[in-house]
This record gives C-alpha cells, structure tokens and sequence, in this order.
C-alpha cells in the first residue's frame, strides 16, 4: 500500500533512472500524489515516453548521460524549464557490476564513482538554487545497504554508496534548514536489475531475514515519498535502510523456522 502526502500535490520533482525498477516506481508514485516529475532516462526511452502519455501536462522525459558532469547539467537545465522549478530531488540512477579488488580495472572503478558518486554532486550542484527558492527542498539519495555494512567482490560498488551517506550528512548541514537531504538504502529488492540474481539466491536471501521475505519495490517508494513530503521535516542526513532488518546482528545459517 502506497501512503498519501496531500502536501506533495502540485509541487515538482526531478527523478533520475526513472525508466526501470527502483527509480520508475518512484516517479510513477510521485505523479500519483499529484506533483509534477521529470522523469530521466539513460536509454530506457520507452517506458520513460509511456509514463509521461500516461500524465500529460505533468511529466516530461529527459535523456541524459549521468556518468559525465555535462549530461548532469544539461538533466537539471532541461528539467528545470519543463517543470518551472524544482522541490525534490530524488537520485535512484546507478550502476552495479562485480568486481574482485585483485582484478579491478582502473576503467570499472572510475565508471562506478562517476556514475554513483559524482553525479550526486554535480546534479545536487546545479539545483541547490531552485530547491532553495523553493521552500520545500528535498533530496533523497537512494543508497544501498552494501554501503552501510561492504559487500564482497563488489567493493567499488560499496565504497560508491557508502560516499552517497557522507554526502548526505555533510549536504543536510550545509543546506539547511531550507533544503533537507537524506539518503534511503535498499536491501535486496525484486527489480529487473535483480532479478537474475535472486532467482538463485532469493529464497536464501529470504531466510536470512527476520521477516522472511525480500524487499518489493513499493517498500522503497514508500520510504521516498516519506522523505519528500513536510512530514518528515526533522529528519535530516539520515539513512533509512529498507531492508527488512538484513543489517540487524543475526545467526545467519542458523536460523530456525517459525
């Protein structure tokens, strides 16, 4: 169940990989509380298009390649004239590949921080302005739980995420009190992205935790739309880790049933 935000209504919001899994839920969610959402897409042009036929007048798509600081600005500069302003930023775009630290490739760790990292402050950079005119500014960085605990064999990925918490505590400071930041840190997720995977890990994956089940994508939106709304006001820098309790100290492998 998706929860309501009366406040949300009509105010604007800038949603990156928004085309797919995570970052579209969010987007289709936000325009359900009756903002207006710029929906970014990489190459997933399609489904970007079909939300936005979905809400004329209200979403608009923009391409962009977030891996480079001119694809940063050209999002925020194009999303800002088709919305008129900005009052959330909610970052979900990122990239996820393995790679052991003996076999890592000076390419692969540069792509994982440009796209995971960089673009959180460029993107953030070139918006302050508008979410500060705002009056209700907000940024949501959508982590992950690998940054707050590291994962192996994907320690690029991990330290990414984990520099989007920093970000976060530092931003909160700095930007407000007109502008709050805030990160929200998946666990495993059933996306496409993921899919893959946990068709062989899953029920594992699903033992392990104390409510038994993987997380849905609505599980996410639900704690972004939480952060991008007035209620939660006095939360700043703060790291919601949706997970279903995966970071919580746990016998793992010797869990019993219920």
């Amino acid at each position: 169940m998706i929860a309501t935000y009366p406040d949300l209504d009509g105010r604007a919001a800038i949603v990156t990989g928004a085309s797919s899994g995570i970052g579209l839920g969010i987007a289709r969610a936000l325009l359900a509380q009756g903002m207006r959402v710029a929906v970014h897409y990489r190459g997933g042009r399609a489904s970007a298009d079909a939300l936005c036929a979905e809400h004329p007048g209200r979403a608009c798509a923009v391409q962009a390649d977030l891996g480079t600081e001119e694809g940063c600005v050209a999002l925020t500069r194009g999303a800002l004239e088709k919305l008129g302003g900005a009052h959330v930023l909610v970052h979900s775009a990122g990239i996820f590949n393995g790679a052991p630290i003996d076999r890592m490739e000076r390419a692969t760790l540069e792509e994982m921080f440009r796209v995971n990292v960089f673009s959180a402050f460029y993107l953030v950079r070139e918006l302050v302005p508008a979410l500060r005119a705002s009056g209700h500014g907000s940024i949501v960085l959508i982590g992950s739980t690998a940054g707050q605990r590291g994962e192996e064999g994907h320690s690029h990925y991990a330290a990414s995420k984990g520099a989007l918490q920093s970000l976060a505590m530092s931003l909160a400071v700095e930007l407000s009190p007109r502008v709050r930041t805030n990160v929200v840190s998946p666990g495993w997720v059933r996306t496409p992205m993921a899919e893959p995977a946990l068709r062989t890990i899953g029920p594992i994956v699903a033992s392990t935790m104390p409510n038994r089940r993987l997380g849905e994508v609505d599980d996410v939106v639900n704690a972004v739309l939480y952060l991008s709304s007035d209620a939660s006001s006095h939360l700043l820098g703060e790291n919601l880790s949706v997970s279903g309790g995966a970071l919580l100290v746990m016998p793992r492998g010797q869990l019993q049933p219920r």
